[in-house]
This record gives C-alpha cells, structure tokens and sequence, in this order.
C-alpha cells in the first residue's frame, strides 16, 4: 500500500513538469489578410489597389521547452480573403480573392512571469486553391500564384490556464504572385501577402 501510494505521488509531481515540458493542443482563430501588389504595370496604365479581407484558421500547435525558450510548431488550415480595387479612366470595379492554404509556423518564444509569451519564427505555406470573383462569378486561378511560399510571424501571447490567446503579425519573406488579371486588365506585379491573426488555444496533453 505504500508503495502504491508512493507511486501515485510520484506520478502526481512529475504529472506537472511533463506538462511544463512538452504541450499538445488545438487552436483557431480569425485574421485581416491582404495581398499586396508592388511594382506594378499594365500597358493601358489602369491602376490596382488592394484592401485586407477576414480570414480564419485552425488546426493543431505543439510546444516544448528547451533551455528556458519553447519550440512552438503549428499545423493549421487556413482560408483568407483580399479585395482589389480596379481603376480606369472611366470606370471603377472591384473583385475579392479567396485563398485556401496550409501553413506550418515553427516559432521560437519566451515567458515571462509563467503568463506572458513573446515569439517570432518563419512560417511555411503550401497554396490548396485561389479563387478570383467578379460579379459574382468565381473563378479558378491557383496556376496565377507559387504553391510553396515562406514568411515569417511575430507577436505575444497569453496562457490563462489551459487557455493560450495570441496577436501575431505574418509578413511575406518570398514573391507569391507575378502577375494578376482582373476586371479584364492583367498586371505584372510582385505580390506579397500580409495578415494580423488573432487566435486562441486549448491544451489537450
């Protein structure tokens, strides 16, 4: 009997410190994303702008600890919108771009306090599908954007709990598009995504 109970609180104390050590959990949450297109041109100099666009995301994040900083990767569906603005002399059109992609974020972060996180990391994305609507009809355009591109996201966060809440920026480290036809104009361009994501996380182990 005693060594039953001494293995139940040995098993209680190490209980915390595998959870401190190694986290497995789900999380989801929602975003402000934007492609932005840089150094454009067009031979009939119409103009393009862009303007951010709600998107959400979910999937699964683990997290281990290694020498007082934690190892953060993350596996999450993500589908995001843009809205683009066309401009000609005579008239205005406007049309929405729809992402659907995988990300994998591998950040590096910090705590303070045992409640407050810092991290920072490059993020992998692999493209599923684009889709392009004008005038409420969608169209195909996965072939006008890279299938594999690379970022990075930086941010703080907060553990309550079980609960994580985290405020992240994402910026684009390589070219996702060259070109974009829309409104019956194309545009050579360098298009870079951005996003704000807010997202909120719950331990399983």
């Amino acid at each position: 009997m005693k060594k039953l109970l001494l293995l139940l609180l040995f098993a209680a104390s190490a209980a915390p410190a595998q959870a401190q050590f190694f986290q497995l959990g789900i999380r989801g949450g929602v975003s402000s994303y934007n492609v932005h297109y840089q150094n454009i041109t067009n031979p009939n100099n119409v103009s393009i702008a862009s303007s951010s666009g709600l998107g959400t995301h979910l999937g699964f994040y683990s997290r281990i600890q290694v020498l007082g900083f934690y190892v953060q990767p993350e596996l999450l569906y993500t589908r995001t919108s843009s809205q683009i603005t066309t401009t000609t002399p005579t008239s205005t059109g406007t049309s929405s771009l729809h992402f659907q992609r995988i990300d994998l974020p591998v950040l590096v972060g910090k705590e303070f306090f045992g409640v407050f996180r810092t991290n920072a990391g490059p993020v992998f994305s692999s493209l599923l599908r684009a889709d392009l609507t004008e005038s409420n009809i969608k169209g195909n355009i996965t072939d006008a954007y890279r299938n594999n591109t690379m970022g990075f996201q930086v941010g703080f966060g907060f553990d309550i709990w079980k609960l994580m809440i985290d405020l992240k920026y994402e910026g684009s480290l390589s070219k996702f598009g060259d070109n974009i036809a829309t409104s019956g104009q194309n545009f050579v361009t360098d298009a870079r995504p951005s996003q704000w994501l807010l997202s909120i996380g719950y331990q399983v182990f």
